[in-house]
C-alpha cells in the first residue's frame, strides 16, 4: 500500500508541474530572497497556479519582459506559487 501511495504522489506530482512536491517554506524564502524588493504576495491574489507558473517561466526565460533578470528553476517556480497560495 505505501508502494502505490508513493507511486501515486509521484504521478501527481510529474502531472501538476511537480507542485504536489512544492515547499511553501523554500518559496516564501526564495519570495523574500528574490522578489519582496519589489513585490508583495497580495500583488498576487486572484491568479492561478497555472498562471503564476506560466508568467514565472516566461520571466525566467526571457520571454516576458521584468525589471531584473530572474533564473527561477521548475522545483522553484512551483515553491512560490505555494508560496503564494494559488490553486
Amino acid at each position: 500500500m505505501k508502494k502505490f501511495v508513493l507511486v501515486a504522489a509521484t504521478i501527481a506530482g510529474v502531472a501538476f508541474g511537480g507542485a504536489a512536491l512544492a515547499d511553501a517554506a523554500a518559496g516564501k524564502a526564495k519570495f523574500e530572497e528574490t522578489c519582496a524588493d519589489c513585490h508583495e504576495p497580495a500583488d498576487f491574489k486572484g491568479k492561478s497556479a497555472a498562471e503564476l507558473s506560466q508568467a514565472m517561466k516566461d520571466i525566467s526565460s526571457g520571454k516576458m519582459k521584468h525589471k531584473g533578470k530572474v533564473k527561477l528553476t521548475d522545483a522553484e517556480i512551483a515553491s512560490l506559487v505555494a508560496h503564494l497560495g494559488a490553486k
